[in-house]
Parts: C-alpha cells; sequence; structure tokens
C-alpha cells in the first residue's frame, strides 16, 4: 500500500537500479515470513504486541526504503521514515525478543523447579514408584531397593517381566488399585497395591505405576480378624458353660450408675419374665426383705473399701430361690472402675443338701471318715453330697463337685452306660462294676464301684462306693503278664532268686539251646552252660546288672551240642519294697537276622563285581571321616582315580575282559594303600581313595605314586597283557574344602586336570593354576 501509495504521489524514476531492489524486496517478504511467525507468540501478550507493532514499523520502513528506489522520492522523506519508522519498529522487536527471551527463562527455571519438587516427592514417598516406556523401566525411585532390594541404576532399562515377573499389557488391562504378590531380590513375598495411569515422560507416552507395600497391613488386618473370630467363639462359649453351670452375672458403674445384667442372670432371678429387673435397686428389691439389708452392706463396703465379698441371700419372684454371689470392683482405666458380680442359682444344691442333714447324725461320720469314695447323686446323676476321701482323693473343692455331674467323674464309655446302670439300679436297688474315675487334673484311676439305691422322703438317690483298685489292678496286670509273656514267649526265658539261681526256665529256652530243666535248675546264672562261650563277658554284665538293674545286647551262646550263635540278651533285675528279689533273663536267637543283615550290607554297601565298597559306602564313609576330623582334628585326602585306556580294553578285548581287569584294579587298589586307609569303586573305571590320618602332603604323594607304579604294570587277563594307566585328582580337607559335596567337587576337578595335562599322573588340587574350567 505504502509502495503503491508512493508511486502515486511521486511518480516512477525513469531508470531502476535493480541490484538493490531485488534484495530489500527479498528481505521485505522475509519480514512478513517472521511477521506470521510471530502469532505463537500470542499467549504472552507483553511480547506479542510490541513483536507485531515492531514489525509493521519495520515493514512500514523497508516499503518506503524500496519506494526510494522506484519513484522520484526525496532523500529527505526517505531519512524521515527510517529514523521516525523504521528505527522505532526495530527498538520494539528488540525490546519485544529481550522480553520474550526473560519470559522463557523463568518458565524454564519454573519447569526445573517443578521437577526438583516433583523428585522430592516422588523420592520421599513410601511407595515403590516406576515410570515405564516401550515396556522399559526408566526411572524408578529409590524406596525399590529399601523395600525390593534392587538399586534403582541396576534395573534402568530392564523389562518389568525381567526383574518382578510382570507383563505390564496384563497389568494395564486390569482395574485400578489391585492386588499383586512380588518377591524380593533375596526370595521373599510381599503383597503390593499397583495402581498404574498413563503420562507423558520426556515428551513421549510412558505408564506410572505405583506399588503400595501393604504386606504388613494385611498381615495385621488377618490377625485383628483371627483375635475378632477367637473373642466371638469364647464369649459363645462362655454363654454355653454360664447355661450349663446355671451361673449369671452383673455389672454395676457406680459413677454413672449403669446397670447390666446378663441373660443367665434374668433367667436365674426373672424365669421366663427376663426383663423384671432393668436397674441396681430393682435388683436390690429382688432380695428377701430379710436378707436385702445385709446385701445392700456388703455390696456398699465393696464399694466403697474395694473389697470383694462372698455372700448366700433368698429372692422372692415366682417362688423362693437361693442364690450364691461373688463380686469384686474392677479397674477399666485410672478414672473408670466396675463392681461385677457372679451369681449362682443354688436352689436345689441346697435344698438337696439340707434334705441329707436330716439323717446325718446317724451317718455322718461313718461317710465322712470312710477310707472309700462316697458320692450321693439324684437320678440324674447330678452330685448333691461327698464324703472328705472324694475331696482329696479326685481333688475337687466341695462346691466344685457338688454342681458336678457324676458323668463328669468317668471315661467316656461310662457316660454310655450310666443309663443302662440307672435302668438296672431301679430294677435291683444294686450293682457293682469297675470303671476309670477322673481327677480334676484330667488324670484317671480304675476303681470297683458299689451302687445302691436309696429313698428319703419318697426321693430316690443314688449312693456310689468307690474304691481304688490301682496296686490290685497292677499287681493283676502284671502277674497276667508275666504268665502270658513266660509261657507264650518266642524268646528263652530264665527267672532266677535274689542270688541268681534258676527257679524256673520256659519250654522256648529248652528248644533253643538244647538244655532241659534238669540241666539249668538250681544253677546260678554265671555257671550256666549257655554263657560258657563269653563267661568274662556274662560276669560283667551279670555285675551291672545288679548295679544298674537292667541290661541289654548282643552275646555270643553255646548249644548243647557245643554249636555257638548269637543272641539278643535282656537281663532285667525285679525289685519289691526296693530290694532285688528276682532276675529275668531273655534269649533271643539272631543267626538269621545277622545273616540277613550281612547279606543286606553287601548289596547296600558293597560293590558286586569288585567286592570292594560302592558309592552308597563311600559317602556314608566320608561323611564320618570328615566329621571325626573336624571334631578331633587331622586331615582327610580324597583321591579321583579315573583309568585311562579302559575304553580301549572294553572296545579290544570285550566287556568280559573289561570287568575282570576292573576286579585286579580293585584288588592292585586295596594292595597299595594302607590298612585304614578307605578304597571303593564309584561307577564303571571310576574309583576313590580316602587316606585319613595324613600328616603331611608327602605322605599323599607317597600313596598316589605307588597307586600309579602299580596300576602301570601290565595286567595278564585271559592270555592278554593289559597296560592302562590311571589320572588322579587329590583334595584335602580341611585344606581345601570343609563340607563333603565342596571336597568331592575339588578331587573331581584335580582329576579331569591331571587327564588333560598328559595322563597317567596325578594333581592336587591347591597345585591348579590355569583356568581350564
Amino acid at each position: 500500500m505504502i509502495i503503491v501509495f508512493n508511486i502515486y504521489s511521486f511518480g516512477l524514476r525513469e531508470s531502476i537500479d535493480f541490484s538493490i531492489l531485488v534484495p530489500n524486496s527479498i528481505i521485505i517478504l522475509v519480514l512478513i515470513g517472521a511477521y506470521y511467525l510471530t502469532q505463537r507468540l500470542k499467549d504472552i501478550p507483553e511480547v506479542y504486541y510490541k513483536v507485531n507493532f515492531g514489525f509493521i514499523l519495520i515493514l512500514a520502513g523497508q516499503a518506503n526504503f524500496i519506494s526510494y528506489f522506484l519513484t522520484k522520492e526525496d532523500l529527505h522523506y526517505l531519512l524521515i521514515s527510517e529514523i521516525a519508522v523504521k528505527l522505532p519498529g526495530v527498538v520494539l522487536t528488540i525490546i519485544a525478543f529481550y522480553q520474550w527471551i526473560r519470559h522463557k527463562e523463568k518458565n524454564e527455571e519454573k519447569l526445573k523447579e517443578s521437577e526438583e519438587k516433583w523428585h522430592s516427592i516422588v523420592e520421599g514417598v513410601n511407595e515403590i514408584i516406576l515410570i515405564l516406556q516401550e515396556n522399559k523401566i526408566k526411572y524408578a525411585n529409590a524406596k525399590i531397593k529399601e523395600i525390593l532390594g534392587y538399586d534403582p541404576e541396576e534395573i534402568k532399562d530392564k523389562s518389568l517381566y525381567q526383574i518382578m515377573g510382570l507383563n505390564l499389557d496384563e497389568l494395564l488391562e486390569k482395574e485400578k488399585d489391585f492386588q499383586i504378590k512380588l518377591k524380593t531380590k533375596d526370595g521373599q513375598e510381599r503383597i503390593f497395591e499397583f495402581n498404574p495411569s498413563v503420562i507423558t515422560y520426556e515428551g513421549k507416552p510412558a505408564v506410572l505405576g505405583i506399588f503400595r507395600d501393604i504386606t504388613n497391613r494385611l498381615l495385621r488386618e488377618k490377625q485383628l480378624k483371627e483375635t475378632i473370630e477367637k473373642l466371638k467363639e469364647t464369649k459363645e462359649k462362655l454363654h454355653e458353660a454360664q447355661e450349663l453351670a446355671r451361673l449369671g452375672y452383673w455389672e454395676f458403674e457406680p459413677h454413672t450408675l449403669s446397670f447390666f445384667l446378663s441373660e443367665e442372670a434374668q433367667s436365674i432371678f426373672c424365669g421366663k419374665d427376663k426383663k423384671c429387673v432393668m436397674s441396681f435397686n430393682e435388683f436390690l428389691e429382688l432380695v428377701d426383705p430379710e436378707d436385702r439389708r445385709t446385701v445392700f452392706e456388703v455390696r456398699l463396703e465393696a464399694i466403697k473399701y474395694k473389697r470383694p465379698y462372698e455372700i448366700e441371700y433368698r429372692i422372692n419372684y415366682g417362688g423362693e430361690k437361693i442364690i450364691k454371689e461373688k463380686a469384686k470392683i474392677i479397674h477399666e482405666n485410672t478414672s473408670k472402675e466396675k463392681l461385677i458380680g457372679i451369681v449362682y442359682d443354688i436352689t436345689e444344691i441346697h435344698k438337696a443338701y439340707q434334705k441329707i442333714l436330716e439323717n446325718e447324725e446317724r451317718y455322718r461320720n461313718l461317710f465322712e471318715y470312710s477310707n472309700d469314695i462316697i458320692i450321693i447323686t439324684d437320678l440324674q446323676g447330678n452330685i448333691i453330697d461327698t464324703n472328705q476321701r472324694a475331696i482329696y482323693k479326685l481333688g475337687y473343692n466341695k462346691f466344685d463337685i457338688r454342681i458336678m455331674n457324676i458323668r463328669d467323674l468317668f471315661s467316656e464309655d461310662f457316660k454310655k452306660y450310666f443309663r443302662y446302670l440307672l435302668a438296672k439300679l431301679l430294677e435291683t436297688g444294686h450293682s457293682r462294676f469297675e470303671a476309670s474315675v477322673k481327677k480334676s487334673d484330667d488324670s484317671f484311676f480304675p476303681a470297683e464301684i458299689s451302687a445302691s439305691v436309696f429313698t428319703i422322703k419318697n426321693k430316690k438317690y443314688i449312693q456310689l462306693l468307690i474304691r481304688d483298685i490301682t496296686e490290685r489292678k497292677i499287681a493283676e496286670k502284671e502277674l497276667k503278664l508275666a504268665s502270658i509273656v513266660f509261657e507264650n514267649a518266642l524268646e528263652g526265658i530264665i527267672i532266677t532268686d535274689s542270688d541268681g539261681k534258676v527257679l524256673r526256665i520256659n519250654r522256648e529256652l529248652e528248644e533253643l539251646t538244647g538244655f532241659n530243666k534238669k540241666d539249668l535248675m538250681g544253677t546260678e546264672i554265671t555257671f550256666l552252660p549257655i554263657f560258657r562261650a563269653k563267661h568274662r563277658e556274662f560276669q560283667r554284665i551279670w555285675e551291672l546288672v545288679k548295679r544298674k538293674g537292667k541290661w541289654q545286647g548282643e552275646l555270643i551262646a553255646l548249644k548243647k551240642n557245643s554249636e555257638v550263635f548269637p543272641i539278643w540278651l535282656s537281663l532285667i533285675q525285679v525289685k519289691t519294697d526296693g530290694k532285688p528279689t528276682n532276675y529275668i533273663a531273655m534269649i533271643t536267637d539272631i543267626t538269621l537276622r545277622k545273616h540277613k543283615e550281612k547279606t543286606l550290607e553287601n548289596l547296600a554297601y558293597y560293590d558286586t563285581l569288585t567286592g570292594i565298597p560302592n558309592r552308597t559306602y563311600f559317602f556314608i564313609k566320608l561323611k564320618s571321616m570328615i566329621q571325626e576330623t573336624l571334631r578331633d582334628g587331622g586331615k582327610v585326602a580324597l583321591l579321583f582315580i579315573d583309568l585311562d585306556g579302559f575304553k580301549e580294553v572294553n572296545d579290544t578285548y570285550g566287556h568280559e575282559v573289561g570287568d575282570k581287569l576292573l576286579v585286579e584294579v580293585a584288588k592292585r587298589l586295596k594292595k597299595s594303600v594302607r590298612r585304614d586307609d578307605f578304597v571303593a569303586r564309584l561307577a564303571g573305571d571310576e574309583f576313590v581313595v580316602v587316606l585319613k590320618d595324613i600328616y603331611s602332603k608327602e605322605d599323599i604323594v607317597r600313596i598316589a605314586h605307588k597307586l600309579l607304579m602299580n596300576l602301570d604294570e601290565p595286567f595278564l587277563i585271559d592270555g592278554h597283557y593289559i597296560h592302562i594307566g590311571a589320572s588322579i585328582g587329590i583334595a584335602i580337607l580341611p585344606d581345601d574344602a570343609i563340607d563333603l559335596e565342596t571336597l568331592i567337587k575339588y578331587a573331581d576337578r584335580a582329576m579331569y586336570h591331571s587327564k588333560f595335562t598328559g595322563k597317567n599322573r596325578y594333581t592336587f588340587y591347591s597345585d591348579i593354576t590355569d583356568n581350564i574350567f
């Protein structure tokens, strides 16, 4: 517009200098483009308006500058335009750009401050926070090391599956705040609440995962739930127990005058009308007027002096009842106290007891001081009275036993029998039987019981006379058992007097040894021909039994035909009133067992081909020798031996020759070591030698050298001279290892080192310097 206006006002030049016009036209186009770029600064008004206005002025000045070269405009107009229009535009633009740079710096400072705050918050929370991008961990806060044991840098750029075994896609499909189980670095399992969300991280989509450790919270919730269940169960059992015992309780708070009466107590005081007592005063009003003042004073003293009490009184609500009450003050906290009472309905017990007292003068002495337990019950088995012997013998106090049922004093079998007993008693009037009686400590004793029915004032009762027959039962049991054992025992039995002279022998002994009663009766046990084979040893055993009372073990015995055989002997001293009265010897022939043990031992622990110990026996023996060495000191050397060239023998001459060669190798190995050393075959052509009581490395070298020399000598097998060698690996306990597995591993490595470095040689594990493994 400006250029057109100037052309109109001043007219075009006759000659135009395009070398100046073209570059300046390009500049104006650039300025127009820059003007449109400034539209992005609209969100910064103070910059946007300045830069826009500045660009407009610059464009106007530049347009006038171009007009100067197109028209006949005077130079002073151009100067005015440059100074008044373009220069202020440039200044405004520079000011605007300066303000934009300052605004950008402030934004960057705010962003940096925001990032620092975010980082501080993330690092300070108690949850594990992970940022995952492209299924890889890009950030983890320090809490992951404290909770799971992983260093944040250690897991960076690794997938969630590699570290925690979790599939991110599956987690994102689930609802938020669900529970997952994770394992810590050391293998412990913990439970987390996981909350994922999608965010932008470093300009790219990412997943922010928050793992909240709820292991301890769940454990506390579980414990709380279990505690609540136990309390509920206890409350239910307490309720049942109170109903069975006809027992109730009440609570009174002196400060608030609040009063509570349990259902069981309501039932005791009110019968069917369980709402007869609503307050502490109403509770007192139920007491018989003659007893009311006493009860009031006792309760008042308990509150005033914090003194527990026990009292009996009568109530008159729907008939007279006798109540026994126990109460005391308890403190729930420093400022709150309660008076808690327990009430028992002892009406029936009291009435029954009063009736029994009518005839007490005639039989009380006999009843109380009888050597037997006497218990009086009603026909339902409820105990009404007992004598002192019952209290002493059963361990209950008089009150507790009177609120029990007779069934509670017997085993479960008697409870089933009680109905039958009651029917028989009512029919015949008496019965005698034996049963196990239960004491207060839940122990039982055998008893003979005489039960009879008697009547007082047209009401029937049961009297039980209980006699402890423990000693008689023991004597009968012992006598019966001894007789059965003696007559039917599979062992030979000898019974002597206190001096050791034979009184009786059983039939099995005669069949076992060939000696009859005539040969043995009256002879002192130490001179019996049965024990002549090991007379001195048996003398020692006899003296030991006289001191300590018993002995058992293996011994060699002699038959009448002079044949010796192994026996298992049990010798027991029998005492009466602390003095020896008899001795019992029991003899079992263990020949077959010893033979079987030997056969099984050979099968289990010895190589069937070579006859030397096998792999199983080797591990047992080595473990024993290691334990002994570590306990007592010293050294053990383990030599692993692998035959060189044995495969070629099998391939050339066949497996039969190979087996014969292994037998001969085993013989040479045994001849090459000391008597106390151990030789075993592990498998195939692998053998081991265990050297004990080793004091120097030279001892091992000497034996290893001897083994190689002996195995280097040719073997003559089925007319063939066979040459083999051996590679030996040596590990020493405790120098190289202090446990069985490591010792074997090191000896095996040393053996392979010998194999790989030339064969037909020995190598100490401690001498291995290369890293061929």
